[in-house]
């Protein structure tokens, strides 16, 4: 491991090395640089198959009801309320990180070896500031251009992500209506849901976490003298690294290793089945057995993030 203390003009107008907390606001200044636009590793919504895998949102519905001219069906002969299930595949990661920024000798910061300036290599640059940015992009909290679950389309800071020109839903837990089944409706439509809760994908805007300042990195210039970068140059530095790092060492995934990010997507159903008659006349006898019983959780779904 190369860890370096990058050099900066100080106010006397010598050049010094950073600090420990100086070196901190370059990696913090490299997350806001993370949400841009121009990321590695994210995430988008199709309306099927996408990457992340299926998620289930179970139900149960009505069995068929029973007409019979002499009696009514006894609950040994009408089929029990049963479960059936919803596929949800609709969170896509993509990779679009650049290549590597090409490293002529003198594209990176200078630092001081004890006896000369020289300009940090790659790997320097990812020892100093970029394993420790990238710690900070998965930690599970909500840090520039990460993505997250939330229950409303719209959250202050963060950008809903969509596969039409609305927010979609990512995943629904639904559930049986019970007050829509009534022993006077025999026959009863099987699947009759009501929407528990929706989920839907955000990506947390730049900026969301401040806009951290810095002490400005010296370089090599082309005439290989010292110069101290301007703000946008260390932008387009850090921000084209970190597109590059965050590409080959960030992914999602639902339900695998990392931290959690966001509400955790939660499916439900009833546990039980409610055998009901209904007599018509002398000639029709109907008897269906509906959804019925308590909330049981089936199925918990996380969108979690991790470093590789």
């Amino acid at each position: 491991m190369a860890f370096r203390r990058p050099l900066y003009i100080d106010g006397s107008n010598d050049l010094r090395e950073m600090s420990d907390s100086q070196i901190a606001q370059l990696r913090l200044r490299t997350v806001y640089m993370h949400g841009d636009g121009n990321y590695g590793s994210f995430l988008s919504v199709t309306s099927s198959g996408g990457t992340l895998g299926s998620l289930f949102d179970s139900r149960l519905v009505a069995g068929a009801s029973i007409i019979r001219a002499d009696r009514f069906a006894t609950s040994g002969e009408t089929g029990n309320a049963a479960p059936i299930s919803i596929t949800y595949a609709r969170i896509t990661e993509q990779n679009q990180g650049s290549s590597q920024a090409t490293d002529g000798g003198t594209r990176n910061f200078v630092y001081y070896d004890g006896s000369d300036i020289r300009a940090m290599t790659h790997t320097d640059m990812y020892d100093t500031i970029y394993t420790q940015t990238i710690d900070l992009l998965v930690d599970g909290t909500d840090r520039d251009g990460t993505h997250r679950i939330a229950t409303s389309a719209s959250v202050s800071g963060m950008q809903s992500n969509h596969s039409g020109s609305t927010p979609s839903t990512i995943f629904s837990d639904t559930r049986a209506n019970t007050g829509a089944y009534t022993a006077g409706g025999i026959a009863e439509t099987t699947d009759q849901p009501f929407t528990v809760t929706n989920y839907y994908l955000h990506r947390v805007n730049q900026g969301y976490g401040g806009t951290p300042s810095t002490d400005l990195p010296v370089v090599i210039d082309g005439s290989n003298d010292l110069q101290q970068l301007s703000q946008s140059s260390l932008d387009s530095i850090l921000g084209s690294d970190i597109n590059y790092w965050s590409g080959q060492k960030i992914r999602y995934s639902i339900n695998g290793s990392g931290n959690n990010r966001g509400s955790a997507m939660v499916d439900t159903r009833l546990n039980g089945s409610n055998y009901q008659t209904r007599f018509v006349n002398a000639d029709d006898y109907r008897a269906q057995e509906f959804p019925s019983g308590s909330v049981t959780t089936i199925n918990t779904y996380n969108l979690r993030i991790r470093r590789i």
